[in-house]
């Protein structure tokens, strides 16, 4: 009788254990990503006849950071602030008649929402830490997410034509060299692999649409789509402890 007096009690603690242990994420619930990466164009200007090459042509470098909040387990919501560079190059001898070439520097400020496949609600690798007394902290280590968003773009490119000394083409209709405001949707995915339950690290690839064909400073009479860009990331990601009430205790990030 003492023996099956003592069943519940047992499985209660143990519901509760485990039930402590998977709010754990309410204590960090906002993080800070610090990223670098680089940017592939797609627009009028470069090899948009050779879909792939065109992913090479032209690279330029990106820098960021994201802060954002954990409004569930697996449901972040963020603003991400990028300086972004493209570029792009024609191909000499193709048969649209240009030979021109483009830089620009633009500053993408977005609002976006990341769901996780694999998170803190379904781990298949635990970075659980052990002491005499047992487990004094568990977070999982692998992290996959898709995420989507919207936000603006503001732009400026320069325009060369490699056939007239690297001066502006100012005699085609197609060249705009004000600077441009555009709406943009970034749509991808990406992973993050803890190092502790503060840093993780990460990479991830998204493709932005735009409602704009000219941050390349130039629209062609046979474009069919607007300008849009791949943008890869490697990142660095810090948790930061929150007080009960929900605000983030930065006095405290050593602990």
């Amino acid at each position: 009788m003492k023996k099956n007096f003592w069943i519940p009690i047992i499985a209660l603690l143990l519901m509760t254990s485990m039930d402590g242990y998977s709010q754990r994420w309410k204590l960090r619930r906002y993080e800070a990503d610090f990223y670098v990466g680089f940017v592939s164009f797609h627009g009028d200007i470069g090899l948009a006849h050779k879909p792939f090459l065109n992913n090479f042509n032209g690279l330029r470098p990106t820098i960021g950071f994201k802060p954002g909040f954990k409004v569930t387990q697996d449901f972040v919501v963020a603003i991400d602030l990028a300086y972004v560079m493209y570029g792009g190059k024609d191909e000499v001898g193709s048969s649209h008649g240009r030979n021109y070439s483009f830089n620009s520097h633009a500053f993408q400020h977005v609002v976006r929402a990341e769901y996780y496949i694999i998170g803190d609600s379904r781990s298949f690798i635990s970075g659980a830490v052990y002491n005499r007394r047992g487990m004094v902290n568990n977070y999982n280590k692998l992290y996959l997410y898709a995420f989507g968003g919207a936000g603006g773009l503001y732009s400026k490119a320069k325009v060369k034509d490699l056939d007239n000394g690297g001066e502006e083409p100012l005699d085609n209709p197609g060249y705009n060299n004000a600077s441009n405001y555009t709406l943009v949707f970034p749509l991808g995915g990406g992973m993050k692999w803890s190092l502790d339950a503060r840093w993780t690290i990460g990479a991830e690839l998204g493709y932005q649409f735009t409602l704009s064909d000219y941050l390349d400073g130039y629209s062609s009479a046979w474009s069919k789509y607007n300008d849009s860009y791949f943008l890869t990331s490697f990142k660095v990601t810090m948790k930061i402890r929150n007080d009960r009430n929900g605000r983030p205790v930065f006095k405290k990030l050593y602990r």
